[in-house]
């Protein structure tokens, strides 16, 4: 009888564990309660026995709602990484004639063109295959990626992934070096990337949204009215969850910024530094090549770097940055300009190629280059033209700022 009380106490306690949520703020407070309705920019938490307040989310660094459920140990996903960084943990997944219907852990559905998935990791329950697949990720690669399974070992080959068929049964392959195009049996597969164009037209992203199923959204949005939870990802898909689900925990510090004059570099050259009549070599930080402030079309930039023609220099990014943002052009008060070409790479591939010059009042640009899982990062500045006399091209980028 006594254990029977015990019990029933217990479920009660939890029951009420799973009803309060906890709001994480930027000063490391924690406020204990649940939120009552989100948007416009404000979240409403309601505490026990207190009034309701808004706080705006610029204030919020976490926000902890639905607990998150245990697993069976026998439970079975795949994880779909979409090509904005969304992950869908899927307890079914079928892929047909270039689209993938998508029965999600926790409930609900998802249908989305096969174009919008950027790695799909089947059998992801085991710890040990989500830790080698995020290694594979980070490799450099040049094609698809088709991976089976050897005797519990990981076998990877670069090709060229086709459509599936009709009836979700098989992939189309072209391994790299031979035209030969063979139907792959899904069920044989361990793993697939997709060699996709990052996609300069994504949304900002202001939170990192981890429902109950274990899915997580990158949202470019997300609200709560009326019981009910709408997330919208930065790449434009939309997922509505039923009265009494949702998330589980959203993360606010995604929008933490790094500037790249506040990093260090891991090399830098400039084959003409030392060259004697060099007026100017930079590269400089937050400062323009005649140490003055940066300032382009009469707005001032505090934070930046200046440089000069044959520059080249490298970061590293370790895979922890989604976008590199800045304004790209000529500082008002400093002669020369052009015509330069920017040009930045991700691990050895070309993110970005523009030529940038003086066009009357317009002197500079807004850049956004995607470097989701990019670890070095490298920018190259040189004259448009192999005839030009590099003394005097240079380009200045005002605000360069990294995004998590």
């Amino acid at each position: 009888m006594r254990s029977i009380l015990l019990t029933i106490i217990g479920s009660l306690l939890a029951a009420g564990l799973a009803l309060a949520g906890e709001l994480k703020l930027v000063d490391g407070r924690a406020v204990l309660g649940e939120p009552v309705k989100i948007g416009g920019g404000v979240v409403t938490w309601k505490s026990t026995g207190q009034p309701e307040q808004a706080i705006p989310l610029d204030q919020i660094v976490r926000l902890d709602i639905f607990p998150f459920p245990a697993r069976s140990l026998s439970e079975a996903w795949t994880d779909i990484e979409l090509t904005d960084g969304t992950t869908l943990r899927a307890a079914k997944a079928g892929f047909r004639s270039g689209q993938v219907g998508i029965d999600l852990v926790g409930g609900g559905q998802i249908e989305l063109p096969m174009k919008s998935v950027a790695n799909v990791l089947f059998q992801a329950q085991r710890e040990e295959w989500r830790k080698d697949w995020t290694t594979r990720l980070a490799q450099r690669r040049r094609r698809d990626v088709l991976a089976v399974l050897r005797q519990e070992a990981v076998n990877a080959l670069e090709g060229t992934l086709g459509e599936t068929d009709a009836e979700g049964k098989t992939i189309l392959f072209t391994p790299s070096g031979t035209d030969r195009t063979v139907p792959v049996p899904l069920a044989n597969i361990h793993g697939l990337i997709f060699e996709r164009l990052p996609d300069a037209s994504l949304a900002p992203v202001i939170g990192r949204v981890t429902d109950v199923g274990g899915s997580v959204w990158l949202a470019s949005e997300f609200s709560l009215e009326g019981g009910k939870w709408k997330v919208k990802t930065s790449g434009g898909l939309t997922r509505e969850y039923a009265s009494g689900t949702g998330p589980s925990r959203i993360d606010l510090s995604r929008g933490k910024v790094a500037y790249l004059s506040d990093l260090k570099w891991m090399r830098v050259t400039d084959p003409l530094a030392a060259d004697p009549f060099r007026f100017r070599a930079g590269p400089t930080l937050d400062k323009n090549l005649d140490l003055g402030p940066i300032r382009m079309g009469g707005t001032t930039y505090a934070k930046g770097l200046a440089l000069a023609a044959t520059t080249e220099v490298e970061y590293d990014l370790g895979g922890e940055y989604r976008d590199f943002r800045l304004m790209a052009g000529f500082d008002d008060a400093v002669s020369g300009g052009g015509p330069v070409v920017l040009r930045i790479e991700g691990d050895g591939k070309e993110l970005l190629r523009q030529t940038l010059a003086r066009q009357g009042r317009r002197v500079s640009v807004p850049i956004v280059v995607p470097v989701k899982d990019v670890r070095r990062l490298t920018i190259t500045v040189e004259p448009a033209s192999a005839d030009d006399v590099v003394y005097g091209h240079h380009v200045h980028l005002g605000d360069a700022r990294l995004t998590r």
